[in-house]
């Protein structure tokens, strides 16, 4: 007999699905079900979490829950998984006022061993004390000197780094006072070492229980046998009710509010100054709040031509702020209004202009046009099947949820359409507009906040740290001192200790197929356009592709501006606001895009690529606009071209700590691989000094006009070539579209750009390692090595990609992980590069992690893994190679790989190569690319006080102009 009871099913059209809605009477947990034709199958269960303190009690669970249970009492069984399996999607997510354990898989049998494996972690975790003190928090002693070590504690320092981080918090902390968003449910590394163990476990007890949890399933599989086991594994155990939790509401406010916040600064420079306007609105589960927060965003800031956004982007001072639209993160909507890069005697001008210009939009409204892209635009987004950093059904999931969670009507999470329906009578009426954006004037829930750069942020928390640090120092007895010892002790042998993995299910190489994944096929054509028929639920893509490849080093900078500034520019007869509109009106997907491909020669090609997506009656606009951007362009609006550059040099400079990882890998590999140099040209350390130029040449007319001339130039060079072009749709759509766009275009120019052949200069740059640490200010590291290694095509590539992950899961993962406190280590090999690489990611040591590098290859060389071991490693590969494209994904990797000279019978060699690697060729591999080899190495380092293990410092700020 099932515990569950269905309540109700509702077909959705556009998705072509059903969702199923179900309750288990005497639990009171929650089962909703999308049934979908798809190869995903996805799982989450998700509990609210509402912890009322910054110490990090939810997060710090999440990753405890994973850390053995009652069913499999492993050390580390998700880490185990992750080799053991061939998910496409495996994870938690601790949110503000929930906790979830996600994963998708395409193979059934795969995914009920997770199922029962993430009910076990969820529901009936160990929660051992050993294990606390690895990812929470625990107290160091290194030479008699007292400090702080954990897992969240150190990616919790990570994320500080981050000024969005600090800015919404303090946002947050103040509307929404009173309620669990109050507070940091991340956790503040000042604030997690007041965590103790007891607590944690006392939070699992009140939070995770069936009454509280939402399932939710994805995919081609009943209902039922979901259900079926959960009852066996959960609610057979767990029968008693208790209220659900469901996050408080905040007091309402008798007038607005301000407040003073401060971000985390470099430099603290007298630009950096903000001010932030925040709206308490409905409860975001209310469709109707839901879909209003959305039209105002549209209406106010969806475009160049909006008015809010038009009015901060020509103010002559400042630029509007990141945070700016509707939020709904929270159970309460919030909206968002802001500037940025002001001076503290801008920020009352800045409130000054928001608010006229919402006085003035209150008055006059927005055009029609405009709100009638905006539901056009959430139409699509329902039609959409592509993923962005997970499977398309698993985000749907994660967006339905909060809805659940909250007591909303979670059927209107997955179809809108009759809300959108109705929404188009209410736009009808030019009042309606005017409305919402008079009820932000006058309502009492608005708070004002002045942002405050601080160049002493993390000097500042580093004190306070300190302090206690010292102060606990001072407390301490020797029976503390021993029981400090005695942890240290416990939990280096914990680590070390072998577990029975056999408790835990897995797939085997034998279990996957010995072919690779089917693709679109390309092959050359005559006239270089390629059409596909695809299940895209009613959405057209078109994508024309320029070869670029002849365009010469120096202009790498240049082309990666035109690509990036391109679409906020104009068109002949349109100025930048009326093209922005009008293409927003055309269309609801579009953008520019460079793609590098280094050949198996070591060539480099390289693609510019402009697309558009849109619903299926809408194929004239697509053609209309990618001709129109392509044909009609002008690089002649001064005033906004330095706005422009001004955005994207004070961007840069405000990113430098968070982007810190990014910039190490690009320096690490860029010595080592033509594309990887592509890279770093355009987007590492490199282009830092591209953005000091930038930042001198919009300083003047005469600059700026320099930069138009260059634009123009680079688009001239671009439409010499004749472009292919790539169009896909549902049944004939993407034929139809194809001609469409032959008709349309000009059939001069090359043929196609050929491959630019090395140069000298650039074979002597990828003859020079790397071995700097890059700096910015911050509280964790980024470490990187990397080797240069043959390419995928080579018969040593399968080797390389195996020995990658048995570098990450034998070895990194407990030494920089674990034993090292970094929230992520691991090992890779990029086979289209040719670069093999280790790295940690928010990593407190530095000099101790390089040591553990090189360490790691001697590992690797001296160890017998067994067969289990080698085995996991293989299906780690794999799973990657197998993992699900959307229709329209699926055709981009198609056209990478044709453009790549990556063949089928290349894959299949490759292939072959992992599932029959073994820990012979793995070691001869490591041993003549690795040990042998000379390394590269790049980190970035968060302050260079501590040992730097012999790296050159390069001051990422004075790099990029500041």
């Amino acid at each position: 007999m099932s515990h569950f009871e269905h309540l109700r099913s509702h077909a959705i059209p556009a998705l072509q699905a059903t969702m199923e809605e179900y309750v288990a009477p005497a639990s009171g947990a929650r089962h909703i079900h999308l049934t979908t034709s798809g190869a995903d199958m996805a799982f989450l269960v998700g509990f609210p979490t509402v912890p009322d303190a910054s110490d990090g009690r939810a997060h710090i669970l999440e990753h405890l829950a994973l850390c053995g249970s009652q069913r499999y009492p492993v050390r580390d069984p998700f880490f185990a998984m992750l080799r053991r399996s061939t998910a496409t999607f495996m994870n938690a997510f601790t949110y503000a006022d929930r906790t979830v354990y996600p994963f998708v898989s395409t193979d059934e049998n795969d995914f009920y061993n997770l199922l029962d494996v993430y009910l076990d972690a969820a529901f009936f975790p160990k929660l051992d004390y050993l294990n606390f003190l690895q990812e929470g928090w625990r107290y160091t002693l290194t030479d008699g000197v007292l400090g702080y070590q954990g897992v969240v504690f150190n990616e919790m320092k990570g994320a500080f780094a981050d000024p969005g981080h600090a800015l919404y918090k303090g946002l947050t902390s103040t509307i929404l006072s009173g309620t669990t968003y109050e507070v940091d449910s991340g956790g503040d590394p000042l604030a997690i070492p007041e965590l103790t163990h007891q607590m944690l476990k006392d939070f699992h007890a009140s939070h995770y229980h069936p009454s509280q949890a939402v399932f939710m399933t994805a995919g081609p599989l009943p209902a039922a046998a979901v259900q079926a086991r959960i009852a066996e594994r959960v609610l057979a155990r767990q029968i008693d009710v208790s209220a659900r939790r469901v996050p408080q509401l905040a007091s309402a406010f008798a007038a607005p509010q301000r407040n003073t916040v401060r971000i985390p600064s470099q430099q603290g420079r007298d630009n950096e100054f903000g001010l932030q306007m925040t709206w308490l609105m409905g409860e975001s589960a209310i469709p109707k709040v839901a879909f209003e927060a959305s039209l105002l965003s549209a209406g106010l800031l969806g475009d160049a031509a909006a008015p809010l956004m038009k009015a901060m982007e020509t103010a002559g001072y400042g630029r509007p702020s990141g945070f700016n639209g509707h939020d709904d993160s929270a159970r309460q909507m919030l909206f968002h209004v802001g500037m940025e890069g002001l001076t503290e005697a801008q920020a009352p001008m800045a409130e000054a202009l928001i608010w006229a210009t919402l006085e003035q939009v209150a008055e006059q409204g927005v055009e029609h046009a405009t709100l009638q892209a905006a539901l056009r635009d959430l139409k699509y987004q329902q039609r959409n099947t592509r993923s962005g950093s997970m499977p398309n059904v698993l985000e749907r999931l994660l967006t339905a949820l909060p809805v659940a969670m909250r007591d909303g009507d979670v059927v209107t999470a997955f179809d809108s359409d009759a809300i959108l329906q109705a929404m188009e009578s209410d736009i009808a009426d030019p009042a309606y507009f005017k409305a919402l954006v008079r009820n932000l004037l006058t309502s009492p829930g608005r708070l004002v906040s002045t942002i405050v750069p601080d160049a002493a942020y993390f000097s500042d928390r580093d004190a306070v740290e300190s302090a206690r640090l010292a102060q606990a120092s001072a407390q301490l007895t020797d029976a503390d001192r021993a029981r400090i010892a005695a942890d240290t002790v416990a939990l280096e042998a914990h680590q070390k200790t072998a577990f029975d993995s056999q408790v835990l299910p897995r797939i085997r190489p034998g279990d996957v197929s010995t072919q690779p994944r089917a693709l679109p096929a390309f092959a050359p054509t005559a006239d270089d356009i390629y059409a596909f028929s695809i299940g895209s639920n009613g959405i057209s893509s078109a994508s024309i592709v320029y070869d670029v490849s002849a365009i010469p080093a120096a202009d790498w900078p240049w082309l990666a501006l035109y690509t990036q500034l391109r679409d906020d520019l104009g068109l002949e007869g349109q100025d930048y606001a009326e093209a922005g509109a009008w293409r927003q009106r055309m269309v609801p997907s579009f953008g520019f895009d460079l793609q590098p491909f280094q050949l198996p020669d070591g060539a480099l090609r390289i693609d510019l690529t402009v697309s558009a997506n849109a619903l299926r009656e809408e194929h004239a606009n697509i053609v209309a606009v990618l001709d129109a951007y392509m044909a009609r362009p002008r690089f002649d609006e001064a005033v906004r071209l330095r706005y422009l550059l001004e955005r994207k040099v004070e961007n840069t400079l405000d990113d430098l700590a968070q982007a810190g990882s990014h910039y190490a890998s690009m320096a690490v590999s860029a010595p080592l691989a033509q594309v990887r140099r592509f890279q770093d040209a355009i987007a590492g350390p490199t282009a830092l000094a591209f953005n000091a130029r930038l930042k001198t040449l919009a300083a003047t007319p005469e600059g700026v006009a320099q930069v138009a001339a260059e634009l123009a130039r680079i688009h001239a060079a671009i439409v010499a070539q004749r472009p292919s072009m790539l169009c896909a749709g549902s049944g004939d759509d993407g034929h139809e579209l194809a001609r469409l766009l032959a008709a349309a275009w000009p059939t001069s120019g090359a043929t196609t750009g050929a491959a630019a052949a090395p140069d000298e200069s650039a074979e002597a740059a990828l003859q020079a390692p790397a071995n700097v640490a890059l700096h910015a200010a911050g509280q964790v590291n980024h470490c990187n090595i990397a080797w240069a290694v043959p390419m995928s095509h080579d018969d040593d590539a399968g080797a390389l990609s195996v020995a990658a992950e048995l570098f990450t899961n034998q070895v990194l993962h407990t030494a920089l992980r674990e034993a090292g406190g970094a929230y992520g280590g691991s090992a890779s090999y990029a086979g289209d590069s040719g670069v093999f690489s280790m790295a940690s990611f928010r990593d407190p040591r530095l000099a101790a992690t390089y040591r553990d590098f090189d360490a790691a290859v001697d590992t690797i060389l001296a160890s017998d893994y067994s067969d289990e071991q080698l085995e996991e490693a293989i299906i780690g590969v794999i799973k990657k190679l197998d993992k699900p494209e959307a229709p329209w994904d699926a055709v981009r990797l198609g056209w990478r790989m044709f453009r790549r000279g990556t063949d089928m019978a290349t894959r299949e060699r490759f292939r072959k190569g992992v599932l029959g690697c073994t820990q012979a060729q793995v070691k001869a591999v490591v041993q003549k690319y690795l040990k042998n080899g000379t390394a590269s190495r790049a980190a970035f380092a968060g302050n260079t006080e501590q040992d730097l293990g012999g790296l050159a410092v390069v001051d990422l700020s004075v790099l990029a102009g500041a």
